[in-house]
Order: C-alpha cells, then sequence, then structure tokens
C-alpha cells in the first residue's frame, strides 16, 4: 500500500502547549491525527466505495506480502463478488454435479426384487 505525506501548518505556540499536554498522557500528535483522519474517512466515503478501495489496497499489499498469510486481520475475509453471469455458471455447475447420470456404475447397481423403472 502506498502512503502519502501529508503537510499542516499550525501556530508554533499552540503545537508546543499540545506536544506538552499529550506527552504527559503518552500520547503523540501523529497518531492523534492519523486516527482522526480514519475516523473522517469511514464517516464521509460511503460504504460501498471503501470497500472497493480496501479490495483494491489488498490487492496490491498481496504480493508484496508474499506466502505469509498467517497476519491477524481486523475483520473477516469477504466472499468475492460474482457477476451475474459467474453467478450462473456457477449454479449451472452445481445443478449438474447434483443430478444423476443415465446409466449408473455398476457398483451402484441395485436389484430390487418385483420393482421395475421404465421410460
Amino acid at each position: 500500500m502506498s502512503m502519502s505525506e501529508l503537510k499542516v501548518s499550525f501556530p508554533s505556540e499552540k503545537l508546543e502547549a499540545l506536544r506538552f499536554f499529550m506527552d504527559k498522557k503518552e500520547l503523540t500528535i501523529e497518531q492523534e491525527l492519523k486516527d482522526y483522519l480514519e475516523k473522517t474517512y469511514e464517516k464521509v466515503v460511503p460504504a460501498q466505495v471503501r470497500e472497493y478501495v480496501e479490495s483494491r489496497m489488498e490487492q496490491v499489499s498481496a504480493p508484496q506480502e508474499g506466502q505469509d498469510t498467517s497476519s491477524a486481520r481486523e475483520r473477516p475475509e469477504r466472499p468475492v463478488r460474482q457477476n451475474r453471469r459467474q453467478r450462473e455458471q456457477a449454479a449451472a455447475e452445481t445443478q449438474s454435479e447434483h443430478v444423476p447420470s443415465e446409466t449408473p456404475s455398476e457398483d451402484s447397481q441395485e436389484e430390487t426384487p418385483g420393482m421395475t423403472m421404465g421410460m
């Protein structure tokens, strides 16, 4: 994932005071700003767009991570979204797997005395 750097102007006196009191609470300005940006992103950017952006980020970061897939994620893996044609094809394949064949194999042939079926 590529990162961008933001540059913000802020009065020096206020920044010094802010750092002083944040140090007492063991906080950093950078982490507070990152948290605020993340919350603002989630608030302003529509959910569908966030999902798209995050899927793009995962695609880009997957080759960089290599074979290490053991890292914990904050949210569960989402299923791959399929278009209509893919869903119809998958449904047709599923149905063809469940339809018994016209000629059963020799192992599965059982004759029941007195019962016969014909078409």
